[in-house]
This record gives structure tokens, C-alpha cells and sequence, in this order.
């Protein structure tokens, strides 16, 4: 499909409602474009995010809600309500700010080499946003180039720790698909510092080696999100222990939330925002 006709595809899917699965219950409700967007910003960026951070929101979350329609096909549906997609309570979660900003940006989407893209957002970047295609193997991922940012530094989430006690260590290896784990390292970087990869090992001398997502993902299935936060980390090794010490909370691709709120509130606007948090991508009309 050309660009043109993949933009016009784009174009006709906004006018027709989103159809979002409600997990707990299993039914599918169709809710329209923009009355969506109002509502997941709540969810997303909190209540009393300043406008312009709200705006900025709403431009990633339509695009993110186009670029990824039907990505619960084989349900009926579109879209979920929670985090694997965007979180979605309902059209009453939705406030008159989050209106306002759903209808300020209507239409407005991020775009590259024609396309919408799936905007990614997360909540700290720690300092340092990386690029997409680092954190998912996904060819769809944008491409989006990492932004240096002290934005954030006051926020919550923005240095953290986290102890592993070893006698645990074969129950994230068990997570992960390797029980047999006793021991752990860092196995190397991507170019913004972050983990790219760790390795387990066994005694005996077996490994694996897995992705520095994986990693994250496994230990918060295991010991909630605010555990290891981010794969911005450093490990110090001890007889009982492994710390970790580490900046952000998130995947850290595209947008900084709290520094998106920090910027809105010193008075940075809502396209200086995309802007920088989109390096690589461009606002567009869904018209166009």
C-alpha cells in the first residue's frame, strides 16, 4: 500500500468508533476517536497534568490508538483497557481539561515516511530517553531519536534501588524460562547506557541470555513495577544480594510524561513538547 492510500486508510478508520475490550467484563464498546482519547488521558497523565502536557498526550495516545487498531483482532476488538494498549476506565473517566485537550488537537496525530506512527510514552526517562526499536523488536516501532532531559529530575521514580536477594534468583530465572539460574550479570548496553541484555547462569557452566526488557518485565510480574523500574541500572554484587540503582521509570521511548508536565508548567507548549520528545516524527492532519 502506498503512503497516500495508507494515509486515507488512516483517515476513514478515525471516522469509525474504536472498539475497546473491557478485560474484566469481556464485552467490546465502541467508543468514538476523540471521546477515547479523553477518556484514556486521565489514566495515562493524570488529572491535573497542565494543558499543554494534556495536548501533547492526546496527540500520542490518538496515534498510538491508530496505529495499533485491531491489535486485539482475534477478540473483536481493537484496543484493550489496560497497559498492554492504553488505559482505558470508561467514558466517564474522562474530565472537562481532558475534553478540552481531546478537542484542541482533534485530528492531530505523529507521522513518519507517511505513516501514523505508534507514539510510545512512558512515565521518567531518568535523564535520557532511548530509541523504540531498543526497547521492542518490532519493525512497526517509530524511529525516534533519544533526547537528552533534566526535565524530570525532580519527579518521583526518577533515581531508584532494588535489592535482589539471590536465594530469589531462580524464581525471576523460573519467570523467564530458566530455573536453573543461580547467578546474574549484565550482559551489555545499547548505546544510550541502558541494559540491553543480561545473562543467567547455572552451576556447570549453562546461560542464557535475554533481553534487558525481559529482564524488567519478568522481575515486575514477579515483584510489582515499582520494583525495577526502568533498564537503567547499574548491579552491585554482594554474598546475600544483587543492588540495583537506576534513573526512570518505564521503557523510556518517546515521550516523558513528567517532564512533558514539568515543561508545560515552566511554559513550554504542546508542539515544542512533541517536538522534542518525537525527534524523528512529525505532527500531521488526519485530513491530510
Amino acid at each position: 500500500m502506498s503512503p497516500l492510500a495508507a494515509a486515507r486508510a488512516v483517515a476513514r478508520a478515525a471516522a469509525t468508533p474504536l472498539l475497546v475490550l473491557r478485560t474484566k467484563s469481556g464485552r467490546v464498546e465502541s467508543v468514538a476517536l476523540d471521546d477515547y482519547v479523553a477518556a484514556v488521558l486521565p489514566g495515562e497523565i493524570g488529572r491535573r497534568a497542565p494543558a499543554a502536557a494534556l495536548e501533547a498526550q492526546a496527540i500520542a495516545a490518538r496515534s498510538y490508538a491508530l496505529a495499533r487498531r485491531e491489535r486485539h483482532r482475534d477478540e473483536g476488538a481493537d484496543l484493550c483497557d489496560g497497559v498492554h494498549c492504553q488505559v482505558f476506565s470508561g467514558r466517564d473517566a474522562a474530565t472537562e481539561e481532558t475534553r478540552g485537550a481531546s478537542e484542541a488537537t482533534r485530528d492531530l496525530v505523529l507521522v513518519q515516511k507517511g505513516r501514523v506512527i505508534a507514539a510510545p510514552f512512558h512515565a521518567v526517562c531518568g535523564g535520557r530517553t532511548t530509541r523504540p526499536r531498543d526497547v521492542w523488536d518490532d519493525e512497526e516501532s517509530p524511529d525516534l531519536v533519544p533526547v537528552e532531559d533534566d526535565a524530570c529530575r525532580d519527579a518521583p521514580g526518577f533515581e531508584w534501588s532494588y535489592a535482589i536477594r539471590r536465594k530469589v534468583l531462580p524464581a525471576l530465572g523460573a519467570v523467564l524460562g530458566f530455573p536453573e539460574a543461580r547467578f546474574f550479570e549484565i550482559f551489555s548496553r545499547d548505546d544510550t547506557g541502558r541494559v540491553a541484555s543480561v545473562r543467567f547462569a547455572a552451576p556447570g557452566g549453562r546461560s542464557v541470555t535475554l533481553r534487558g526488557f525481559d529482564f524488567r518485565r519478568g522481575a515486575s510480574e514477579l515483584w510489582g513495577w515499582a520494583t525495577v523500574r526502568s533498564t537503567a541500572f547499574e548491579v552491585t554484587e554482594s554474598r546475600s544480594e544483587y543492588l540495583l540503582t537506576g534513573r526512570g521509570t518505564g521503557h523510556g521511548a518517546g515521550m516523558c510524561q513528567a517532564g512533558a508536565i514539568s515543561r508545560a508548567r515552566r511554559g513550554e507548549s504542546r508542539d515544542a513538547i512533541v517536538a522534542l520528545y518525537y525527534r524523528g516524527a512529525s505532527i500531521g492532519l488526519l485530513s491530510g
